[in-house]
């Protein structure tokens, strides 16, 4: 399960971090599990709100909690239902440039759903910043993707 999952990997050139898990369970589940917010809160940080009350939709603004770390805004910039979820997100909206955006693809397989996320956007001062931006999200994701397989796998959906 979560211990054979590849890890997150991180390109420096292009500023971003990919990481790709397979999921024991169908487009459907996984897509509940990142589109919906009680279902966002039980794998990705400790609270999902949006400012509507619903799911995640083009357009919709939120936030979501990380314990010791606070409060981050998003808001989603495209959806394809089942395929692709995508939003900008940081921990302060009043600074855009520092937000990247985390784009999530499903794609079936079998019984099971790959399930990758391509995060991009990555600024900093200096060539140092930007790395350690990077290699905290590749450990973050790492983690995050690990406890969202955890999280759809032990559901009866």
């Amino acid at each position: 399960m979560t211990a054979t999952q590849p890890r997150a990997s991180i390109d420096l050139d292009t500023r971003s971090v990919t990481r790709t898990v397979r999921v024991a369970a169908g487009p459907d589940a996984v897509w509940r599990a990142i589109s919906e917010p009680e279902h966002v809160a039980g794998w990705f940080g400790d609270g999902c709100e949006t400012d509507d009350g619903g799911p995640l939709t083009t357009g919709t603004r939120g936030r979501l909690h990380f314990e010791g770390y606070g409060w981050f805004a998003f808001e989603v910039t495209r959806v394809e239902p089942g395929r692709v979820l995508a939003y900008r997100w940081g921990q302060s909206p009043d600074e855009p440039e520092r937000m990247t955006e985390a784009t999530f693809t499903l794609e079936p397989d079998g019984a099971g759903t790959y399930l990758t996320v391509h995060e991009t956007g990555f600024s900093g001062d200096t060539d140092d910043d930007v790395r350690a931006a990077l290699e905290g999200n590749r450990e973050g994701w790492d983690g995050e993707l690990d406890e969202l397989v955890d999280y759809v796998e032990s559901r009866t959906w």
